[in-house]
């Protein structure tokens, strides 16, 4: 699996673009371009989105979408497979059941792909603590979506 650093280098490279001109079109700084590209830093869902824009790609072709993929997939009943859209309206009633700071940190990484070094950032809390509660909301999810299903 490629991450998105190496994606972004090599559109970058594909379009004989320097780190300094891609800043400039995406109105940030060289040196996150850098970070960006050697994984120090993960671009944001309004980065990804002007990114994919100006490269004429998916937000999905450069966004960790499979790890994301993965870590949810755990949480779904394999007993009784939901579809997209049954799980899309089973979300927002379980999300209500959890407190404001822990749906917001769901949604900041499944929704806003942002990475926990970034959340935790956001929220002045330790990396470990986001994926712990990333981690308790996820078997919380797991509990309702099996109650839901039955």
């Amino acid at each position: 699996m490629t991450d998105t650093g190496e994606i972004l280098r090599a559109l970058r490279l594909g379009r004989g673009m320097t780190q300094e001109q891609l800043a400039e079109r995406l109105f940030v700084s060289r040196e996150l371009v850098s970070k960006w590209e050697l994984g120090q830093r993960r671009p944001d869902i309004r980065a990804l989105s002007a990114i994919a824009g100006l490269f004429g790609v998916e937000i999905e072709d450069l966004a960790d979408t499979e790890a994301l993929a993965g870590e949810l997939s755990a949480c779904l009943p394999p007993e009784r497979p939901l579809s997209a859209a049954q799980l899309r309206a089973l979300l927002g009633p379980f999300l209500a059941t959890v407190s404001e700071r822990d749906r917001a940190v769901f949604l900041r990484r499944y929704y806003f792909l942002e990475d926990a070094a970034a959340i935790g950032a956001l929220f002045g809390i330790k990396e470990n603590h986001v994926r712990s509660i990333l981690a308790r909301t996820r078997k919380k999810l797991k509990a309702y979506l099996k109650g839901a299903s039955t």
